[in-house]
C-alpha cells in the first residue's frame, strides 16, 4: 500500500504564511502541518518508503527525507485532480490512499481505509457542525452535499450547493483510497464530458462523476478529531481553542 499526499498548492488563503511556504509547511502550534501528517501516518504504521508528496509551489522548501516525490510544475493554473495524476504510476499499481496535506486527523483514518475491502472508499467527518459553526457565522454558505445510500455505508452524492443542513450528512475529509481497479474509473470518467475541465477539475466533482457512472465509494465515519487548515483564522482559531486536543495528537 502507498500514501500519496497532495502538497502542490500555495494555499493564498493563508496570507502572509504563505508568502514564503507551500500552505503544508504553515505552522499549527509550532509544527507544519506536513510534518503532522507524517507522524499521523507512523501511528498508522506507515513507512516512509511508502508514501509520495506531490509538490508544487516553492517545492526546494518541502525537504522530507526518506519519501518519494512528484511534482506539478502547472500547479499555478491547475487543481488538485492535476497534482493527483502526477502519481499515476503508483495508482495504476498499488492500493493507495490519497490525503491532504492541510489536514489535522487520526492513524484510524488510514488504518481503516486500509482494511475495508472495497476498491474506493473515503472517510467523512460526522461532526462537522460543531467545526464550522466556530470557523463562520454561516456553515451554509460554505458546506457542501455529502448524501449516504439508505444503509449509510456508501456515498450517493457529493459537492453540490446546499440551502439546509439537512443535505450534509457528513463532511469529506480529503482522505481517499484507491485501487488499480478504481483508478481505471478514474480514467473512464475523465475521457468524457464533465462539467468542469480537467485542469479545474477539483476532487469532490470527480467523486460525484464517478459515483454518476455507477460506481460504489464506501463511506467509513469518523467522530475522532479532524481539522480543516483552510485559512489564517483557521490556524489562529485552532490554536486558541483546540490546543490541548492538537497536542495529544
Amino acid at each position: 500500500m502507498k500514501i500519496i499526499i497532495l502538497a502542490a498548492g500555495r494555499g493564498s488563503r493563508m496570507g502572509e504564511r504563505t508568502k514564503n511556504l507551500p500552505k503544508c509547511m504553515c505552522k499549527l502550534l509550532g509544527k507544519p502541518l506536513l510534518v503532522r501528517c507524517l507522524e499521523t501516518l507512523e501511528k498508522a504504521n506507515i513507512k516512509k518508503e511508502d508514501i509520495g508528496i506531490v509538490t508544487g509551489y516553492m517545492k526546494d522548501k518541502i525537504t522530507i527525507d526518506g519519501v518519494t516525490y512528484f511534482h506539478n510544475e502547472d500547479w499555478p493554473t491547475t487543481n488538485m485532480f492535476i497534482s493527483l495524476t502526477k502519481a499515476h504510476s503508483w495508482l495504476e499499481n498499488d492500493m493507495c490512499i490519497v490525503c491532504y496535506s492541510d489536514i489535522v486527523f487520526t492513524p484510524d483514518c488510514i488504518t481503516k481505509l486500509a482494511t475495508c475491502n472495497e476498491d474506493m472508499a473515503l472517510t467523512y467527518y460526522t461532526e462537522y457542525w460543531n467545526l464550522w459553526s466556530k470557523r463562520m457565522d454561516n456553515p451554509l454558505d460554505d458546506l457542501e452535499s455529502f448524501h449516504l445510500s439508505e444503509d449509510k455505508k456508501y456515498l450517493k452524492e457529493i459537492g453540490k450547493t446546499v440551502v439546509n443542513r439537512d443535505e450534509i450528512e457528513g463532511q469529506y475529509m480529503g482522505i481517499i483510497k484507491f485501487t488499480p481497479k478504481s483508478w481505471g474509473w478514474v480514467q473512464s470518467v475523465i475521457s468524457k464530458p464533465l462539467s468542469k475541465s480537467i485542469e479545474k477539475l477539483d476532487m469532490t466533482t470527480l467523486l460525484d462523476a464517478i459515483i454518476s457512472e455507477g460506481h460504489n465509494i464506501f463511506a467509513i465515519p469518523i467522530c475522532n478529531f479532524w481539522l480543516e487548515c483552510d485559512t489564517d483564522n483557521d490556524i489562529r482559531l485552532y490554536e486558541h481553542i483546540y490546543k490541548e486536543k492538537i497536542k495529544e495528537l
